[in-house]
């Protein structure tokens, strides 16, 4: 699909404790304790698409040693968001190491939700939900009361794969690891 050594350019917003460790150690890694930081009391909600995008991603790009996570970044500058304590880090990494994804579909598996085929699934599915009085779809992952439609639903994610059905066009991507190489620039300063 694309081609060895080509090199593919990404953005990521990452606060000044990542900055530091790719500058000391060459090499950053994101471990689930930094997540469980990060998300405090609604870590276990991110914590079930996060696990499912690892055990899903690791057939697209093997993940390598020391890696548990991955970070997350945008082929556009525009997607990202710059809070006071982070820096905008330009990485130009190797496409074979990237995972690229489409947004909208990523958003849909981050609320729990199903990821339709196209719009008559999505009319059918949504009309399933209506029938049986469902109001809130997230219920239907927070609760035991849908077995089988929770099984539907995490079915459906492994869509987010699938470059045939496009939500959005793919513009967010993950890498397993940062490399002080990759590293073009943070904050418009080279490194």
């Amino acid at each position: 699909m694309f081609e060895s050594n080509k090199k593919i350019k990404l953005y990521t917003s990452q606060r000044k404790i990542v900055l530091d460790t790719i500058k000391e150690k060459g090499i950053y890694h994101v471990k689930k304790e930094f997540i469980i930081k990060k998300y405090e009391s609604s870590a276990n909600i991110f914590l079930e698409p996060y696990n499912w995008f690892v055990r899903n991603a690791i057939n697209i790009v093997p993940k390598p040693e020391g890696a548990e996570y991955p970070i997350w970044l945008f082929t556009d500058l525009r997607y990202i968001e710059n809070h006071e304590d982070s820096y905008i880090l330009e990485i130009e990494a190797e496409i074979e190491n990237v995972i690229l994804f489409d947004p909208v579909k990523w958003n849909r598996i981050l609320n729990l939700a199903y990821i339709p085929k196209d719009e008559k699934d999505r009319i059918e599915y949504n009309e399933s939900l209506e029938k049986q009085g469902i109001k809130n779809e997230t219920s239907i992952y927070t609760t035991g009361f849908y077995p089988h439609l929770k099984q539907k639903v995490r079915k459906s994610w492994d869509l987010l794969f699938e470059n045939d059905i496009d939500l959005s066009k793919p513009n967010q991507a993950a890498l397993w690891e940062l490399r002080r190489e990759w590293i073009v620039s943070y904050n418009g300063s080279n490194v």
